[in-house]
C-alpha cells in the first residue's frame, strides 16, 4: 500500500533527494580534479561493511575500498612523475603539489539517475548511467579510453549526512579512444620512459567476482542491473553490495 508522507515528511524526502544528487555529483566532479584519494574520506560510510563492486570483484571492507582509493592516488603521483620526466622542457621546476595529475583527465558524467529513499528515511539507493571519458598513462605512455557504465550505490544517513554504503561501478565500455568497439582493443608499443607503469601493483579485489563483462561481439546480453523500487526499510530491498 502505498504510503502517505506529511508535507514535513515530504521537503525532508527532497532535500535528502537533493544531498544525494550532489554526493554522486562530488565524486564525479572529484576524479575530474584528480582527487581519487579524498574520495573515501569525504564520501563513504565508516561502517566496516562497505563494499565497492567493479567487473572483476568486490573490494569488500573499509580496509579494501580505502585500499583502492589510495591506490588511485599513489597511481596519479607516480603517473605525474613519469611525465615530468618525459617532458622536462614542459615541467621543470614544478613541485609535487603542481605535478600532480599533469597529463591524466578523468571525465565521469552521470545522469539519467533514478533515486529511492526508504520510507523510514534511513537509507537510500540509486543508479546513475556514465557516459565518460578518461586519459590513462600506461606502460605505452599517455592513453584515452571510453568509459561508459553504470554507477549502483546505496546510502545510509550518518550524523545527519547522506554517505555511501555500497557501489558497484560497472563498465560496459573501456575500450582506447579511435578504435571501433567491435575490434580488438588497439595496443600501442611500449614506451621506455614509462615502463615503471608495467610494475605498478594496483590492489585486486579481495572478493574475486564476475558482476559485468565490457562489451565484445557475442557478449550474451547483459541486462541494466536492477532499478531501485519504493522501499520501507532496507531489509526489505535489494542491496546495491555483496
Amino acid at each position: 500500500m502505498k504510503r502517505n508522507f506529511t508535507p514535513e515528511e515530504l521537503l525532508t524526502r527532497w532535500e535528502a533527494r537533493r544531498e544525494i544528487q550532489n554526493v554522486v555529483g562530488k565524486v564525479s566532479q572529484s576524479y575530474l580534479m584528480m582527487e581519487e584519494a579524498a574520495i573515501y574520506d569525504r564520501f563513504w560510510s565508516k561502517r566496516e561493511d562497505v563494499a565497492l563492486g567493479v567487473n572483476e570483484g568486490w573490494y569488500a571492507g573499509a580496509e579494501a575500498v580505502k585500499g583502492y582509493y589510495d591506490a588511485l592516488g599513489r597511481k596519479i603521483a607516480l603517473s605525474s612523475c613519469l611525465i615530468a620526466d618525459r617532458f622536462p622542457e614542459k615541467l621543470a621546476g614544478k613541485t609535487e603539489e603542481e605535478l600532480y595529475g599533469v597529463g591524466q583527465l578523468g571525465v565521469k558524467p552521470v545522469d539519467t539517475f533514478i533515486i529511492e529513499i526508504a520510507g523510514d528515511g534511513q537509507t537510500a539507493k540509486g543508479i546513475w548511467s556514465l557516459h565518460g571519458t578518461y586519459a590513462d598513462i600506461t606502460p605505452s605512455g599517455p592513453v584515452s579510453y571510453w568509459d561508459w557504465g553504470y554507477w549502483c550505490l546505496d546510502f545510509v544517513l550518518e550524523d545527519g549526512a547522506w554517505k555511501i554504503l555500497h557501489m558497484q561501478d560497472l563498465k560496459d565500455i573501456n575500450n582506447p579512444t579511435g578504435g571501433d568497439w567491435a575490434d580488438r582493443p588497439l595496443s600501442f608499443p611500449e614506451d621506455p620512459a614509462f615502463a615503471a607503469m608495467k610494475d605498478f601493483d594496483f590492489p585486486k579485489p579481495n572478493v574475486p567476482a564476475k558482476l559485468r563483462e565490457t562489451y565484445y561481439p557475442g557478449r550474451p546480453f547483459t541486462e541494466t542491473p536492477p532499478l531501485p523500487e519504493p522501499y520501507e526499510t532496507f531489509a526489505e530491498t535489494f542491496s546495491y553490495g555483496m
